[in-house]
């Protein structure tokens, strides 16, 4: 496992140096998971519908109406699971580039002479803080303009995208990234020491 975090952070630097510029999709193994586990949600939820409806042949046994109510939940569930899948495999642009200008989240920048650094930060519902994600180190300010910028673009706030949830360790990276938060974090650190270094 250490070798792996350790390989994902010399590809990340590697292609920065080479190329100027680094990009960091989504894990294209979570979007299969989004994708298999909707379409099963769904394929279930409507033969259940189906089933209540006679559309579809229970086998043996009889069918309640329940079932309807249940497979329209299983229905909406698949699709929304759905979407996120579609949506990480389709993306409008790469979630994380980091270039000479800065770090591009979303499409909106922030550049290397603000960051102070990069760490790492659990990150959730409040049920829920189970993911761990790379954090871009910034004063108090600059993510007060974060918070102004993503206001007046009219910018989601859906995990799905998570434009930099913000919180007192600063500008959160999306989740399911292709890249680990840890080895992301200590990749971008290297880039921002040779930028800064360069400068």
């Amino acid at each position: 496992m250490t070798a792996h975090r350790g390989a994902q952070v010399r590809r990340v630097v590697d292609t920065f140096r080479r190329d100027g510029r680094v990009e960091v999709r989504f894990s294209r193994s979570m979007v299969g998971v989004y994708l298999v586990l909707g379409v099963g949600l769904l394929a279930a939820g409507l033969a259940l519908i189906g089933m209540v409806l006679g559309v579809v042949s229970p086998g043996t046994g009889t069918v309640e109406g329940g079932d309807a109510v249940m497979g329209s939940v299983f229905a909406l569930v698949g699709l929304f699971i759905l979407g996120l899948g579609i949506g990480q495999a389709r993306p409008s642009g790469p979630p994380v580039v980091a270039d000479a200008e800065g770090v591009h989240v979303q499409g909106k920048c922030v550049p290397w002479s603000v960051i102070s650094g990069f760490g790492t930060s659990l990150q959730g519902n409040r049920l829920d803080k189970s993911h761990l994600v790379a954090t871009i180190l910034v004063d108090e300010s600059t993510v007060d303009a974060w918070v102004a910028q993503r206001r007046s673009a009219g910018g989601r706030r859906s995990r799905l995208y998570a434009p930099g949830i913000i919180g007192s360790e600063g500008i959160c990276l999306p989740y399911n990234l292709a890249v680990n938060a840890e080895p992301l974090s200590k990749a971008l650190e290297t880039i921002r020491a040779d930028v800064t270094t360069r400068a």
